[in-house]
């Protein structure tokens, strides 16, 4: 017995859960592994295994979220990446509020990186000493790194949602979603991940694009990191190269 062929949008739909499960499985465990990781050597001269290996698992990133998603929505009919979010026109400028946000993320940040629970997984690069060299590299390939995040979550997962389902279960199923990808970084970053999750997908709607969504998750990522090496007991920003 056969059903009826998918529509397009229920295509999409189908691709776009499976990948957002199966894409971030990919990206997790061999980011995580230490054969794989072992194998494939020294990335970047300058930092220690562990800063490779970190440098490394975020260029997976861009390659399992972003890049693979992207090929993936070019073998739907009749889309495009723009269809996904993926555009540089804006339907809407952002929320007036969208810029008071800053403020709030670098206030709260400056507390929350002091605490111990945040010292011990950030900055991820464990290094010492600090050059501006080493701050850029991390730097880069966080964005890059959270531009395949947001264009599998806020743009593939998000857009494909909107095709078969209201705007609340789309955000629903979006934010349900994005807390399990946090669960390995414990129940602050979890828990915290709903309402930054909700703010995410409603900037994406309003504006039609994923840039507003990378522009605030990136100032959370590195105002955090930058705020977590001053904190940090064992490690100084140096001018020296």
């Amino acid at each position: 017995m056969t059903g009826n062929p998918l529509s397009h949008g229920e295509l999409g739909f189908v691709l776009a859960t499976s990948w957002c499960a199966i894409g971030f499985a990919a990206y997790y465990f061999l980011s995580h592994s230490s054969t794989f990781m072992g194998r494939i050597g020294i990335l970047v001269k300058g930092f220690d295994g562990p800063g490779n290996r970190v440098v490394l698992q975020r260029l997976l990133g861009v390659l399992f979220l972003g890049i693979v998603s992207a090929i993936i929505i070019l073998i739907i009919p009749g889309v495009t990446l723009k269809d996904y979010g993926l555009g540089f026109s804006f339907s809407a400028p952002p929320p007036w509020w969208t810029y008071l946000l800053v403020p709030v993320i670098l206030g709260i940040g400056s507390f929350s990186a002091r605490t111990p629970q945040n010292l011990a997984m950030y900055p991820q690069i464990r290094i010492k000493q600090w050059t501006p060299r080493t701050l850029f590299i991390s730097a880069i390939t966080w964005i890059a790194f959270l531009i395949g995040y947001e264009f599998l979550f806020r743009g593939f997962l998000l857009h494909a949602s909107l095709d078969l389902m209201h705007t609340i279960p789309a955000f629903a199923l979006n934010v349900a979603l994005y807390a399990l990808a946090h669960l390995y970084k414990g129940p602050g970053e979890t828990y915290g991940s709903i309402p930054v999750g909700i703010v995410l997908c409603y900037l994406t709607l309003v504006t039609g694009n994923i840039w507003s969504a990378v522009i605030l998750h990136s100032i959370m990522a590195l105002s955090n990191e930058w705020l977590s090496i001053q904190a940090h007991p064992d490690m100084k920003i140096t001018l020296s190269r």
